[in-house]
């Protein structure tokens, strides 16, 4: 029988024209990003007081000692609210996609009400997702550890989607996306090549006005919420076109007529 071949590629320019025309989708990531940036900021002042206090109480080890730890906790404190608000936007713009890619007009408080049952199943899965990323992180002290935490982040790239759209449970969603990975090679490289480069471009964009005051403040507010936003539509229009069916639901079979009577 006749198939239409799936086009990863024709799917990531779609994907660019859908958060084009539907750029409310972009309003989640992007207030992330700016949470991100401002805590970066407020980080980065923390860290600088830390170093001043634990110099001027260089002779008084206890003191200093709990200056560091201060930073330290402060340190972990911004990066889990970073990744809980960023997890959370991309959470609502995946659920919002399915609107998006089906023409359908967007409801980023609908989507949010959906997602919010599933914030738990999400935060397990995440939990399980670094525990797996654990020991290549770890490895990144030697060069082998960088490859290796981009494969594995390879086949984990549908664990978020899978919970948000499938459903799924934390163990599932983790194999759901190992499972479709492996069976779609091929488009799940392109999808993770274009959501790693939009990644990589609001990198460039951020570090050259990273020292502008306000200015690195607004790019990460914009650059980053559409660059975050798109990596979301990917992830979820990949996940939604390939989990049914593994390799076999990269081909898509035409509407034809029935064969003529001989």
């Amino acid at each position: 029988m006749p198939t239409t071949t799936l086009s990863p590629a024709a799917e990531l320019q779609r994907a660019i024209e859908i958060l084009t025309k539907n750029w409310i989708l972009a309003i989640p990531t992007a207030l992330a990003s700016l949470v991100m940036a401002i805590l970066t900021v407020f980080l980065f002042v923390s860290l600088i007081g830390t170093a001043a206090v634990g110099g001027a109480l260089g002779g008084h080890a206890g003191a200093g000692l709990a200056a560091l730890s201060g930073g330290v906790l402060y340190g972990g404190l911004f990066a889990v609210i970073a990744i809980v608000v960023n997890v959370l936007a991309q959470a609502v713009v995946m659920q919002s996609s399915e609107d998006a890619w089906s023409g359908r007009a967007v409801d980023l408080m609908r989507s949010l009400a959906t997602v919010t049952p599933k914030l738990i199943p999400l935060a397990i899965a995440l939990v399980l997702c670094f525990l797996v990323l654990l020991i290549p992180a770890l490895l990144c002290v030697f060069l082998i550890g960088f490859p290796l935490v981009l494969i594995v982040g390879f086949f984990l790239m549908y664990v978020v989607p899978a919970v948000i759209i499938g459903g799924e449970s934390p163990t599932a969603a983790l194999s759901s996306s190992y499972r479709i990975v492996r069976a779609n090679l091929g488009p799940s490289i392109i999808a993770f090549l274009g959501i790693v480069v939009a990644l990589i471009v609001f990198g460039i964009i951020n570090s050259i006005v990273a020292h502008i005051p306000i200015v690195n403040l607004v790019v990460p507010f914009l650059v980053g919420g559409f660059a975050s936003a798109f990596a979301a539509l990917v992830a979820a229009r990949f996940y939604d076109l390939l989990r049914e069916g593994g390799s076999a639901a990269a081909t898509f079979a035409p509407n034809l007529p029935p064969p003529n009577p001989l």
